[in-house]
């Protein structure tokens, strides 16, 4: 009899005896990770929550929060989002959109790999070129 063991990854923990948390990977999503836990108490806590799109791990450079999708199907299309509702790297076109629909100037592009569009996501970041936006928002 032989047994499968499967990763699995807790993103956050709400129970009645612990305060909730949130888990930010620091490294790349190639890379080993290197994760850092956000509590209730941080100043930052509500901002990661908020960040944090579904199906995705969240990631954090230069203190900004990405995402990162936890699975990506064959031929699955990928797209980067550097100005949007949610912002990193998404599989699939309907999780594109949900990042960018009502949001005016929305910005993002088909990759042809996470890696790629993680690159690209930082490139921004680095540059200054990211922004999460809430949608049907206006900009000041």
């Amino acid at each position: 009899m032989s047994s499968v063991t499967e990763p699995f990854f807790i993103e956050r923990v709400f129970t009645s005896s612990s305060p909730p948390v949130v888990f930010v990977n620091r490294a790349l999503s190639t890379a080993s990770p290197e994760f850092t836990i956000i509590n209730h108490n941080h100043p930052e806590f509500e901002n990661a929550v908020r960040s944090r799109a579904d199906d995705s791990v969240l990631h954090v450079y230069k203190d900004v929060f990405y995402n990162i999708p936890v699975q990506v199907k064959p031929s699955q299309s990928m797209f980067y989002v550097t100005r949007g509702s949610h912002i990193g790297v998404v599989a699939g076109w309907e999780n594109a959109l949900n990042c960018v629909l009502g949001v005016a100037g929305a910005v993002y592009h088909e990759v042809e790999s996470v890696a790629i569009g993680e690159e690209k996501v930082r490139i921004a970041i680095d540059e200054g070129r990211i922004k999460m936006v809430e949608p049907w928002a206006f900009d000041e």
